[in-house]
């Protein structure tokens, strides 16, 4: 049996310049404002300083569902926060685990029988607020997999491809390996190999959202962990991304490796982990990391099928999917995994705020 620490339930963090909202108390959804040194250079740390939250049973009230058709193509409808509420793809429940413990849920519709080439019910989940710089902490027990699903946990600019787009979890179908990936205005080239010692694996250079197909400057996970089933199964994990005018780094924790500095709940210092970033892209490499990216919203969405879960040389991959995506989408059955599952952690009185909701 798999739980969160609840002392690192109490540090989740994104941290951010969004001064505006600097006096907010205790949540799990954070923002915090880094020093003025800290926005320019990675690892110097910082006090931060709260300047967002997003708390407990209001958890889905910080957030804006989005309702334009899949800008990847993919079969999905999103749907309207009353029509997710009410047919249960948004749910906050007792965790069967533990009962000082709340699930929050966001999945696909995994009951109705689809005819040929309708889209399935789906949620994709935009902040209602944006922030530029700072530092991201998601900690997951559960992310959606299974044949036609591409998942993903993202940032992204107001008027992509402008403004830029940084993917943390992102993968399609039955994959374990996580890719991160970095997508930014022309003229953003990355070396072959990561530096700061990141361990990642350099998919592509060309950082250009605007060409070669929008693939980006992805890095591969090197853990066949990171990503789906086999990444639930081993109880989840943390991601973090840190964004400052030097440079976009992206760490992946299992439970047993995550910095004590989350676990006690204290102040995050990147600087201080010893677990090297597994993705790096550098302000020297790339000078659109601060000329280019804009301010940025942060999004959950599970699409189907699509541009790239859907093509048929990466559906029928490794013979882990068969048929065609479109017709895996008409049945039901397929989608039981498909659901993100955050844990929300109501320490003491179940009646308070939750301090831990992604």
């Amino acid at each position: 049996m798999f739980s969160p620490l609840p002392s690192l339930i109490q540090s989740t963090y994104v941290l951010t310049l969004l001064q505006a909202f600097l006096g907010q108390e205790k949540s799990s959804l954070k923002f915090y404002d880094p020093s003025a040194d800290h926005k320019k250079t990675i690892g110097k740390g910082a006090n931060y300083q709260l300047v967002f939250q997003s708390i407990g049973k209001t958890f889905f009230d910080e957030w804006d569902f989005f309702l334009e058709a899949d800008p990847t193509h993919g079969m999905v409808e999103y749907q309207a926060s009353e029509a997710a509420w009410t047919k249960g793809l948004v749910i906050l429940q007792p965790s069967s685990m533990d009962k000082n413990f709340t699930s929050a849920i966001m999945k696909v519709d995994n009951y109705t029988y689809l005819a040929d080439g309708q889209h399935r019910n789906s949620i994709r989940l935009t902040s209602k607020k944006s922030f530029k710089y700072g530092l991201v902490i998601l900690d997951v027990m559960k992310m959606p997999f299974g044949c036609s699903a591409w998942p993903a946990f993202w940032t992204v600019g107001e008027n992509w491809p402008h403004g830029g787009e940084i993917d943390i979890v992102e993968g399609v179908n039955m994959g374990v390996i996580n890719q991160m990936t970095l997508h930014s205005e022309p003229g953003c080239k990355v070396k072959d190999k990561m530096t700061r010692s990141a361990s990642g694996k350099v998919l592509h250079t060309d950082c250009d959202a605007t060409g070669s197909g929008n693939v980006g400057c992805g890095v591969a996970d090197p853990s066949s962990a990171s990503l789906g089933k086999a990444f639930n199964d081993n109880g989840g994990g943390v991601f973090a991304m840190e964004w400052t005018e030097s440079g976009i780094s992206i760490w992946r924790f299992n439970r047993t490796e995550i910095p004590e500095d989350l676990a006690k709940g204290e102040n995050p210092q990147p600087s201080k982990w010893s677990t090297p970033p597994v993705a790096h892209w550098d302000q020297e490499d790339c000078s659109s990391l601060s000329r280019g990216f804009s301010e940025h919203k942060i999004v959950f969405d599970i699409t189907l099928c699509g541009d790239w879960a859907g093509a048929a040389d990466v559906f029928n991959a490794n013979g882990l999917c068969s048929g065609s995506c479109s017709a895996v989408v008409k049945d039901p059955s397929i989608f039981k995994d498909a659901y993100w599952l955050i844990v929300l952690v109501i320490p003491g009185d179940a009646n308070q705020p939750s301090n831990y909701e992604y």
